[in-house]
């Protein structure tokens, strides 16, 4: 299994968005589903062309299979932390459990992350925690309470702050 990470083009939003439009993963994430336009607008306008965004590709041998990103939350309850770095990632969901999240989001990591870095989970995606635990990351929820919208929702952290 040879996992590699590469930018991710516009040639490449297509598959994404089919990965983003996987009902069963929208429910796992707590994350719905854009229309194509608007998703096409969020990646060219938000993500592609954002100096401060990192996207990556995931790619198994030559498919890609998902993406991992970092980003500067730009939400103004985090005003008090105007550089907080957010990181996400999704995975096709023919590729779940096989432990390429896992080490896509470490190589990611490794690569383009040098400062401490936030994640939200959903508490009930196992999968995801999981993979954040294993990477470094550890729960912050209580120390941001005006960070967090949802009752499910929980905000990890990794590095020092």
């Amino acid at each position: 299994m040879n996992i590699s990470l590469h930018p991710i083009t516009e040639a490449d939003l297509d598959i994404l968005f089919e990965f983003e439009n996987d009902p069963i993963a929208n429910k796992m994430a707590d994350f719905p589903a854009r229309k194509r336009k608007a998703f096409n607008a969020h990646w060219q306008q938000k993500i592609l062309t954002n100096e401060k965004a990192t996207a990556q590709g995931i790619w198994l041998d030559d498919v890609l299979v998902g993406n991992v990103l970092s980003w500067i939350n730009t939400d103004p309850a985090a005003k008090s932390d105007p550089q907080m770095r957010l990181v996400g990632y999704w995975i096709g969901r023919e590729y779940w459990g096989q432990g390429i999240a896992t080490k896509a989001l470490e190589m990611f990591l490794k690569q383009f992350i040098s400062t401490p870095v936030f994640a939200y989970i959903d508490k009930q995606n196992q999968a995801s925690l999981a993979l954040a635990y294993s990477n470094g990351f550890f729960d912050v929820t209580a120390q941001y309470p005006k960070l967090i919208s949802k009752d499910n929702l929980r905000l990890f952290r990794r590095g020092n702050v």
